[in-house]
């Protein structure tokens, strides 16, 4: 009898085992095909993939990382629409803007690990502002009243820096991937003395880019609320606008309209 419940309890350790092995697996196949879908050259992919890839949160990291590799894969984007960033030739007088030159793999990976972890490692290139894309419109707008459209050549990244960019997130991760979480990075923006990391990490909570796991109102009161009432005093216009923004919301509603 004794040998038998034994027989059982090793078996049931072993379908166990298994069941988080196939688990594991799945989820590491998701992610691939994530990786595949992100470094294409079609922009609707790049997007969706980049949208799946936050929701993932932590487990995405490594492999955003082993992108930074290689960095000199390029990969000119297509079917961009109306996307304005570094590497539009073309500008429709409209349209989101990303500030980062995404045809380069390594700073498309840059751009979504520096949007997960409110971190600046330096993919960030400010070279397009809306007040110059209005100027560009309104001086050029006989053109584009006939075309729909208008001829851009911006301004190209430094890409002698992307090697300090990839250092610099190789050497934060390895410091810091022992039980970090997007929640935990939330609150370490929050409470810097870095206003590029406490705006980015507010326009993170405001406007809901994507899901981070024990965020809600309650978590926002006992560990957040206090640090955000200061903000909302500070002498930088926009970021006591944006700490008054996020005291006047519901959060748990505003979560849940996103969805």
């Amino acid at each position: 009898m004794k040998k038998l419940i034994l027989f059982f309890i090793t078996l049931l350790i072993t379908l166990n085992s298994y069941s988080q092995n196939k688990t594991i697996s799945k989820e590491e196949l998701k992610i691939k095909n994530l990786i595949s879908d992100f470094v294409s050259e079609e922009w609707r992919k790049v997007s969706h993939s980049k949208d799946s890839l936050l929701n993932l949160g932590e487990s995405s990291i490594p492999y955003l990382i082993d992108l930074l590799n290689s960095p000199k894969a390029y990969n000119k984007l297509k079917n961009t629409i109306d996307l304005i960033y570094p590497g539009a030739e073309e500008f429709y007088g409209h349209g989101p803007i990303v500030n980062y030159d995404i045809d380069w793999i390594a700073i498309r990976a840059g751009w979504v690990l520096e949007s997960l972890t409110f971190q600046d490692f330096g993919f960030l290139h400010n070279v397009i502002s809306e007040k110059e894309l209005m100027e560009l419109h309104i001086k050029n707008y006989a053109t584009y009243a006939e075309t729909g459209k208008h001829k851009v050549n911006f301004k190209k990244s430094e890409l002698k820096k992307l090697n300090g960019s990839i250092r610099k997130v190789k050497d934060w991760w390895k410091k810091n991937k022992n039980g970090w979480t997007p929640l935990i990075e939330l609150k370490n923006a929050i409470f810097s003395t870095n206003t590029n990391r406490q705006l980015k990490a507010l326009d993170q909570m405001i406007l809901v880019r994507y899901k981070i796991k024990g965020f809600n109102q309650k978590w926002f009161d006992k560990e957040l609320k206090k640090r955000i009432i200061e903000l909302s005093k500070s002498k930088d216009d926009e970021l006591s606008s944006y700490a008054k923004w996020i005291l006047s919301l519901d959060i748990d509603e505003n979560i849940s309209d996103d969805d």
